[in-house]
C-alpha cells in the first residue's frame, strides 16, 4: 500500500487525502441526517399523536366534572337567577364535551378506536340520564332528579372517568415507548458517529502520515543536495526514486549533478593545458554542452583562439618592432640634434621679443599718463565752463534788476512831475490868499525846488542805468562768446582724451599680445628643449625596446600555437 502511494503523483496523493476526509464527512453527515430524521419522526409522533390525546382526555375529565357541578348547582339553586346561570353553564359544558370528543375522534388511530367508541357510548348514556334528570327537575320532582343524579349519573360518570384514565394510560405508555425509542436512537447515533469519526481520523492520520512522509523524505534529500551544490560541492547523492513529480525532480537533479561534474572536469583539463602553454586544446565531451552550457564551450574555444591569434601576432610584431626600434633610434638622434638647434634659435628670438615688449610696455605707460593728464584738463575745463554758465546767469540777473530799477525811476519821475504840479497849484492858491498865504507860498517854492531836483536826479540815474544796461548787454554777449569757446574747448579736450585713451588701450593690448607672444615663445622653447630631451630618451628607449622585443619573441616561442 505504501509503495503504491509512493509512486502516485503528488496531486493524486493530495486528492486521496482530501477524498478520505470528504468521505468521512459524508458518512458522518449521512448518518446524522438519517438518525436525526428518525428522531424527528419520533418527536413528531409524540407531539402529534400521544400528547394531544392525553391533553384531550384530561380536558374531558375536567369538563365532565364541571357538568356534574353545574347539574348539582341547578338542582340545589335557591333562586331563579342561580338556576338560570347553572343551566347556561351546563349547556355550555355539554357543548364543550361534544367538541372535545369530536376533536379526539379526529386524532385517534385504529388501536385507540375502542376507547373512543366506549367513551362515546357512555357519554350518550350520560346525556340521556341528564335529560331525564332535567325533565324531573322541570316537573318539580327534585328528589327523583337528585336520585338520578346520584344514582345512574354517578355510575356513568365513574365509567367515563375510567375510560378517560384508560385513554391517558394508553397514550402515556405510547409516549413513553416513543421517548425511549428516541433516546435509544440518540445513543445509537452518538456511538455510530463517534465510531465513524474515530475510523475517519485513523484513516486520515494514516494517509496523512504516508503522504507527508512520501513528500517530506525526497524534499529533504533534494534540499540537502541543493544546499551542497550551492556551496560548490557536487559530490552528493540522491537515492530517492519514484514515478511521482519528486521522483522525476530527483532524477533530473542527479542528471544535472552528473552533467556539471563532467563539464567542470572538462573545463579544468581545458584550462590546465592552456596554463601549460598549449593552445591547441579542445573539449573531449562536446555532447554534454547542451542548452545554456553550449555558450560556455564556445567562450572557452573563443578564448583559446583569441589568445592563440594574439600570441601569433605578438610573435610576428616582435620582429617588426625590433626592426622599427632601430629606425626610431636613428630618427630620434637626428631629431635630438635638430631640437637642440631650434632651442638656441628660439632663445635668441625670445630675447628680442622681450626687448620689444619692454618698449611697448613703456609706450603704454606713457599713453596712460597722457590719458590721465587729458582727463584732468577735461575736468578743469568742465569746471570753468560751469563757472562761466554761473556768471552768465548772474549777468542775466543784473540785467533783470536794471530793468526793474528803470521802472522805479520812471515812477520817481512821475512823482516829481505830480509834485511840481501840486507846488504850482499851491503857489496859485497862496497868491490868491495874499498876505495870509505867504508862508504857504514859501513851502510851495521849496516843494517845487525839491521836485525839480528829484526830476534831475532821476534823469541822471536813468542815464547811468542805461549805460549800465548797455555795459551788461555787452558783457553778456562777451560771456556767451567765451562760454561757446569754452564748450568747444571742452569738446575738443574730450575728443583728445578719447583718442589718447584709445591709444593707451591699444598700447596695453599690444603689450598684452607681446607678453602672450613672449610666453608662447618661452613655451615653445621649453617644448623644444623637452622634445630634445625626449628625443634623446626615445633613442635610448628604442634601443631598450629592441632588446625587449627579442626577449618577448623568445618568450612567445615557448607556447604551442596553431598556425
Amino acid at each position: 500500500m505504501i509503495g503504491y502511494i509512493r509512486n502516485l503523483k503528488i496531486r493524486l496523493k493530495l486528492y486521496i487525502l482530501i477524498g478520505v476526509a470528504l468521505a468521512g464527512m459524508l458518512v458522518i453527515g449521512g448518518m446524522s441526517f438519517l438518525l436525526m430524521g428518525r428522531m424527528n419522526d419520533m418527536a413528531s409522533d409524540i407531539s402529534t399523536s400521544w400528547l394531544p390525546s392525553i391533553d384531550t382526555a384530561r380536558e374531558l375529565e375536567a369538563t365532565l366534572s364541571n357538568i356534574r357541578l353545574n347539574e348539582l348547582g341547578y338542582l340545589t339553586a335557591v333562586s331563579d337567577e342561580v338556576e338560570e346561570s347553572s343551566l347556561q353553564y351546563l349547556q355550555k359544558e355539554k357543548g364543550d364535551m361534544d367538541a372535545l370528543l369530536a376533536a379526539y375522534g379526529g386524532m385517534i388511530d385504529e388501536e385507540e378506536r375502542e376507547f373512543y367508541d366506549n367513551t362515546m357510548s357512555l357519554w350518550t348514556r350520560y346525556k340521556k340520564a341528564d335529560e331525564e334528570m332535567m325533565a324531573l327537575a322541570t316537573q318539580g320532582q327534585v328528589g327523583e332528579a337528585r336520585a338520578v343524579l346520584e344514582g345512574e349519573c354517578v355510575d356513568i360518570y365513574n365509567s367515563l372517568n375510567s375510560s378517560f384514565n384508560d385513554i391517558i394510560t394508553y397514550n402515556t405508555e405510547g409516549s413513553d415507548a416513543a421517548t425511549e425509542e428516541s433516546f435509544f436512537l440518540y445513543r445509537t447515533a452518538t456511538l455510530l458517529m463517534a465510531a465513524v469519526m474515530i475510523a475517519v481520523i485513523l484513516v486520515g492520520v494514516y494517509f496523512s502520515f504516508v503522504i507527508i512522509r512520501s513528500i517530506k523524505t525526497p524534499v529533504s534529500e533534494i534540499e540537502s543536495a541543493a544546499i551542497k551544490m550551492a556551496e560548490g560541492n557536487l559530490d552528493v547523492e540522491i537515492s530517492y526514486t519514484s514515478k511521482d513529480e519528486l521522483g522525476v525532480l530527483a532524477e533530473q537533479v542527479r542528471r544535472l549533478i552528473h552533467k556539471l561534474q563532467v563539464i567542470i572536469d572538462d573545463e579544468n583539463k581545458f584550462l590546465a593545458k592552456m596554463a601549460a602553454g598549449d593552445f591547441t586544446v579542445d573539449s573531449i565531451c562536446e555532447e554534454e554542452y547542451t542548452g545554456n552550457f553550449y555558450p560556455l564551450l564556445v567562450s572557452f574555444r573563443g578564448i583559446a583562439e583569441k589568445l592563440n591569434d594574439t600570441l601569433l601576432q605578438i610573435s610576428q610584431s616582435s620582429s617588426q618592432v625590433a626592426n622599427g626600434s632601430e629606425q626610431v633610434s636613428n630618427g630620434a638622434q637626428a631629431l635630438s640634434q635638430g631640437a637642440t638647434e631650434q632651442a638656441s634659435s628660439v632663445q635668441e628670438l625670445a630675447a628680442t621679443i622681450n626687448e620689444i615688449s619692454n618698449k611697448v610696455s613703456q609706450n603704454a605707460e606713457n599713453a596712460r599718463q597722457a590719458n590721465a593728464t587729458a582727463g584732468s584738463v577735461s575736468t578743469q575745463m568742465n569746471v570753468s565752463n560751469e563757472k562761466m554758465q554761473q556768471m552768465m546767469r548772474a549777468m542775466g540777473d543784473i540785467s533783470s534788476c536794471s530793468s526793474e530799477i528803470g521802472k522805479i525811476i520812471k515812477t520817481i519821475e512821475d512823482i516829481a512831475f505830480q509834485t511840481n504840479i501840486l507846488a504850482l497849484n499851491a503857489a496859485v492858491e497862496a497868491a490868491r490868499a495874499g498876505a495870509a498865504g505867504k508862508g504857504f507860498a514859501v513851502v510851495a517854492d521849496e516843494v517845487r525846488n525839491l521836485a525839480s531836483k528829484s526830476a534831475e536826479a532821476s534823469k541822471n540815474t536813468s542815464v547811468l542805468i542805461e549805460n549800465s544796461l548797455k555795459a551788461v548787454e555787452n558783457g553778456t554777449q562777451i560771456a556767451d562768446e567765451t562760454a561757446q569757446s569754452l564748450l568747444q574747448a571742452v569738446h575738443d579736450v574730450n575728443e583728445m582724451a578719447g583718442i589718447i585713451e584709445e591709444i593707451s588701450q591699444a598700447s596695453s593690448n599690444q603689450a598684452d599680445s607681446i607678453s602672450q607672444i613672449t610666453l608662447g615663445i618661452d613655451q615653445i622653447s621649453s617644448v623644444v628643449q623637452t622634445n630634445s630631451a625626449t628625443a634623446q630618451e626615445s633613442a635610448a628607449a628604442s634601443e631598450e625596446l629592441s632588446s625587449q622585443s627579442q626577449i618577448m619573441k623568445s618568450l612567445v616561442q615557448r607556447f604551442k600555437l596553431k598556425v
